[in-house]
């Protein structure tokens, strides 16, 4: 587990379980909490439910200010600024000593990403059928793709607009959550889905953000449950970025990922729907005659003896996980079919209870967590808007390609085009922010962080004749902010 020994991590967040019950309870019975009351005929909490802020209306009349630009000519431009392009290295050796065709490059990473295919975007560019397929076959593969993209989310780091993205001065958050696409081609992982997809079957890209930065993306099947893989896509994470706390929806919960993260130093801090849901798990440590005089009383005890004696299992667990042996997934399932009364399932169990109850209360108490939270996995449903419009270009929400390799480079391809007008937009924020200097600085930085840099309907072009060879325009930032104005 961490560093300090297991008796004194288990004595201090059972300490901190103890003092939140009390605070909690104090809260109820006084009406200290004006968002959160208890009725006492229903037995049920009445919440106020957080109400995210809509900017909207700004973000248009900021966007609008820019010209329309073609995604081929963000691409060169994001190119010209991070050299994303340089992670794509033949296959073939062959090929090391020819000089790489960007202009043909760009154009097969949208024909995957739009699900146009090669075909049809050579019939609806300047860029040949055969050039397209050798520089599909020789360039694109999931390692260079995911190189590239690691590339762009770097970049956008070292901007300076990225740490005024932060929702807290000294974590990163990052926000987890599933987008469902169908399959044109149905593979292995390809399922139905009567409540997402509508006739065909798909899958589901699961995709960690921080910073609206979309940093990891893997495929699951649409059936797979998606706290299976909250771990995996925060440790397999290859870039720069490295979040702190890890927020979610309902699907990022089971019995063990609060225990799992807490072992590794992450918070894992979900978003409840329901707060008298929530109820149904509320543990403590102390006997439960200790809380026979509280408005809400605890669920159960925790059996903290169980999480100390099976103190070199977990570690054994927790190792095994950070060697990469076993994947999350496998892990759970594995945990989840052993005989309730195996030891080490049990002991996970009760840490997982024990971190999840000292979240749940802190949840209810603080509205400034849960409008944080609720931020947070807004900004990944803006990013989704953002994914599906670019898929879309083909014609429908779906991924391209006939094998599993093929839909995962398609995935990738999407979101590397996501990932580059981000980029776009957070070097137009940067210079803007660099250009007003430090007298307004306050002023200018209240209005910048109202835009999102995941934006594209104002003044990015996707569809149309695309044109790749000599036609592309050189994008200066600095000639567009000359008649820019922040009125908004």
């Amino acid at each position: 587990m961490l560093e300090r020994s297991i008796e004194k991590q288990v004595d201090e967040l059972t300490k901190t379980l103890n003092k939140l019950w009390i605070e909690f309870n104090d809260n109820l019975k006084h009406n200290k909490l004006k968002y959160l009351q208890y009725d006492d005929k229903k037995q049920k909490l009445r919440q106020k439910k957080v109400k995210a802020s809509n900017n909207e209306r700004q973000q248009k009349k900021f966007y609008k200010q820019f010209p329309f630009r073609d995604i081929s000519d963000v691409l060169h431009f994001v190119d010209n600024s991070c050299n994303f392009l340089s992670a794509f290295t033949p296959l073939q050796q062959r090929h090391s000593k020819q000089e790489l065709n960007k202009n043909s490059l760009v154009a097969t990473i949208l024909a995957q990403a739009f699900n146009y295919g090669n075909y049809k975007m050579s019939q609806t560019s300047d860029i040949s059928y055969r050039s397209l397929e050798t520089i599909s076959q020789q360039y694109l593969r999931l390692e260079t793709l995911k190189a590239a993209n690691d590339k762009i989310s770097n970049a956008i780091s070292n901007l300076t607009i990225f740490p005024h993205y932060s929702l807290d001065l000294a974590l990163i958050y990052g926000s987890l959550d599933g987008q469902k696409y169908e399959l044109d081609t149905p593979n292995i992982k390809a399922r139905f889905s009567q409540k997402y997809l509508r006739e065909g079957q798909g899958v589901s890209a699961y995709t960690m953000m921080a910073n609206h930065v979309p940093l990891q993306c893997e495929l699951i099947g649409a059936h797979e449950h998606e706290s299976y893989y909250v771990f995996d896509i925060w440790y397999n994470n290859t870039s720069d970025i490295v979040p702190d706390v890890l927020t979610g929806d309902m699907h990022s919960i089971n019995k063990a990922n609060f225990a799992i993260l807490y072992c590794f130093g992450v918070q894992l801090q979900p978003r409840f729907t329901s707060f008298n849901d929530q109820l149904k798990n509320l543990y403590c440590s102390n006997s439960l005659g200790s809380y026979s005089n509280y408005v809400i009383k605890p669920v159960g005890q925790t059996n903290t003896k169980i999480i100390i004696e099976q103190k070199n299992s977990m570690d054994q667990l927790v190792a095994t996980l950070g060697l990469k042996e076993i994947t999350q997934a496998n892990l759970i399932k594995k945990l989840c079919h052993l005989p309730p009364e195996t030891a080490l399932r049990k002991a996970v169990f009760e840490l997982d209870k024990l971190v999840r109850s000292i979240y749940t209360l802190e949840y209810m108490m603080d509205p400034q967590l849960q409008k944080t939270v609720h931020k947070s996995q807004n900004r990944l449903e803006s990013y989704h808007q953002l994914r599906a419009a670019i898929a879309k270009i083909g014609g429908k929400k779906e991924l391209y390609g006939k094998t599993d390799i093929d839909v995962e480079i398609s995935n990738e391809c999407n979101r590397l085009v996501a990932n580059a007008i981000i980029y776009y937009n957070s070097v137009i924020l940067s210079a803007i922010l660099e250009k007003y200097g430090d007298s307004n600085n306050k002023k200018i930085l209240a209005k910048l962080k109202k835009i999102s840099p995941v934006a594209w309907h104002y003044h990015i072009h996707f569809s149309g004749q695309y044109t790749f060879q000599n036609a592309s325009q050189v994008i200066d930032i600095n000639e567009m902010l000359k008649n820019i104005t922040l009125n908004i």
